[in-house]
Protein backbone atom coordinates (compact mmCIF):
# COMPACT_ATOMS: atom_id res chain seq x y z
CA UNK A 1 0.00 0.00 0.00
CA UNK A 2 1.30 3.23 -0.70
CA UNK A 3 0.15 6.75 0.52
CA UNK A 4 -0.22 10.44 -0.93
CA UNK A 5 0.07 13.84 0.40
CA UNK A 6 -1.66 16.57 -2.00
CA UNK A 7 -1.38 19.90 -0.71
CA UNK A 8 -2.49 22.61 -3.10
CA UNK A 9 -2.08 26.72 -3.38
CA UNK A 10 0.61 26.74 -0.45
CA UNK A 11 2.02 30.37 -0.23
CA UNK A 12 5.64 30.72 0.65
CA UNK A 13 6.91 34.42 0.58
CA UNK A 14 10.25 34.74 -0.22
CA UNK A 15 13.27 36.96 -2.44
CA UNK A 16 13.54 35.87 -6.23
CA UNK A 17 14.35 37.13 -9.34
CA UNK A 18 17.08 38.53 -11.52
CA UNK A 19 15.93 42.77 -11.30
CA UNK A 20 16.49 45.10 -8.85
CA UNK A 21 12.61 45.70 -8.26
CA UNK A 22 12.36 41.94 -7.35
CA UNK A 23 16.10 42.12 -5.06
CA UNK A 24 14.35 43.88 -2.43
CA UNK A 25 10.88 43.46 -2.14
CA UNK A 26 9.65 39.58 -1.26
CA UNK A 27 7.07 37.91 -3.56
CA UNK A 28 4.62 35.65 -2.86
CA UNK A 29 4.66 31.95 -4.69
CA UNK A 30 2.14 29.23 -4.64
CA UNK A 31 3.33 25.60 -4.59
CA UNK A 32 1.48 22.80 -5.47
CA UNK A 33 2.69 19.33 -3.46
CA UNK A 34 2.76 15.71 -3.92
CA UNK A 35 4.17 14.12 -1.07
CA UNK A 36 4.53 9.99 -1.92
CA UNK A 37 5.25 8.35 1.92
CA UNK A 38 7.62 5.53 2.30
CA UNK A 39 5.63 4.22 4.13
CA UNK A 40 1.40 4.38 4.93
CA UNK A 41 1.32 3.80 8.32
CA UNK A 42 -0.85 6.00 9.70
CA UNK A 43 -3.10 5.12 7.30
CA UNK A 44 -3.52 2.27 9.40
CA UNK A 45 -2.88 3.29 12.52
CA UNK A 46 -4.69 6.61 12.64
CA UNK A 47 -1.89 8.06 14.81
CA UNK A 48 -0.60 11.91 14.22
CA UNK A 49 3.23 10.26 15.13
CA UNK A 50 3.12 7.89 12.35
CA UNK A 51 2.43 10.33 9.66
CA UNK A 52 3.74 13.24 7.94
CA UNK A 53 2.47 16.05 9.46
CA UNK A 54 1.46 18.58 6.79
CA UNK A 55 1.21 21.61 9.30
CA UNK A 56 5.03 20.99 9.72
CA UNK A 57 5.71 20.41 5.75
CA UNK A 58 3.95 24.09 5.30
CA UNK A 59 5.84 25.24 8.25
CA UNK A 60 9.44 24.39 6.46
CA UNK A 61 8.18 25.33 3.42
CA UNK A 62 7.85 29.14 4.62
CA UNK A 63 10.74 29.03 6.81
CA UNK A 64 13.15 28.16 3.57
CA UNK A 65 11.49 30.84 1.81
CA UNK A 66 12.22 33.11 4.65
CA UNK A 67 15.72 32.11 4.51
CA UNK A 68 16.64 31.70 1.47
CA UNK A 69 17.09 34.04 -1.97
CA UNK A 70 16.90 32.64 -5.34
CA UNK A 71 17.60 34.51 -8.70
CA UNK A 72 15.54 31.88 -10.54
CA UNK A 73 12.26 29.70 -9.82
CA UNK A 74 13.91 26.22 -11.19
CA UNK A 75 16.70 26.41 -8.46
CA UNK A 76 14.62 27.49 -5.41
CA UNK A 77 11.61 24.81 -6.55
CA UNK A 78 14.59 22.23 -7.19
CA UNK A 79 16.41 23.20 -3.85
CA UNK A 80 13.22 22.98 -1.93
CA UNK A 81 12.00 19.82 -3.42
CA UNK A 82 15.93 18.17 -1.85
CA UNK A 83 15.32 19.95 1.63
CA UNK A 84 11.85 18.31 1.69
CA UNK A 85 12.74 14.73 0.62
CA UNK A 86 16.39 15.35 3.10
CA UNK A 87 13.51 16.56 6.28
CA UNK A 88 10.65 14.13 5.63
CA UNK A 89 9.96 10.67 5.10
CA UNK A 90 9.39 10.58 1.41
CA UNK A 91 10.06 8.39 -1.36
CA UNK A 92 9.42 11.03 -3.92
CA UNK A 93 8.16 14.44 -4.49
CA UNK A 94 6.07 16.51 -7.64
CA UNK A 95 6.40 20.04 -6.80
CA UNK A 96 5.36 22.97 -8.73
CA UNK A 97 5.98 26.37 -7.96
CA UNK A 98 3.97 29.05 -9.47
CA UNK A 99 5.41 33.06 -9.51
CA UNK A 100 3.07 35.95 -11.26
CA UNK A 101 5.43 37.95 -13.96
CA UNK A 102 4.43 41.30 -13.64
CA UNK A 103 5.43 42.43 -17.41
CA UNK A 104 3.14 39.06 -18.11
CA UNK A 105 0.30 40.19 -16.14
CA UNK A 106 -1.97 38.42 -15.34
CA UNK A 107 0.08 35.81 -16.43
CA UNK A 108 1.90 33.39 -14.37
CA UNK A 109 4.64 30.71 -14.89
CA UNK A 110 5.54 27.50 -13.05
CA UNK A 111 8.39 25.32 -12.75
CA UNK A 112 7.63 21.59 -11.69
CA UNK A 113 10.52 19.08 -9.97
CA UNK A 114 9.93 15.57 -10.14
CA UNK A 115 12.32 13.79 -7.47
CA UNK A 116 12.98 10.45 -5.67
CA UNK A 117 14.40 10.11 -2.61
CA UNK A 118 18.30 10.14 -2.94
CA UNK A 119 18.34 11.71 -5.96
CA UNK A 120 20.39 14.92 -6.34
CA UNK A 121 22.08 16.43 -8.99
CA UNK A 122 24.30 19.47 -7.71
CA UNK A 123 26.24 22.16 -9.49
CA UNK A 124 29.40 20.11 -10.23
CA UNK A 125 26.98 18.19 -12.43
CA UNK A 126 25.87 21.06 -13.95
CA UNK A 127 29.36 22.16 -14.93
CA UNK A 128 30.07 19.00 -16.42
CA UNK A 129 26.96 19.29 -18.71
CA UNK A 130 27.85 22.52 -19.62
CA UNK A 131 31.94 22.10 -21.06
Amino acid sequence: MSATIILRNVRVATLIGVYDAEKHAPQTLRFDVELKLRQATASLTDRLADAVDYDEVVRFMRDFGKQRRHDLLESLVYELAQGLLKRFALREIDITGWKSVEALHPAEIAVRVQMQEGERWDREDSDRHND
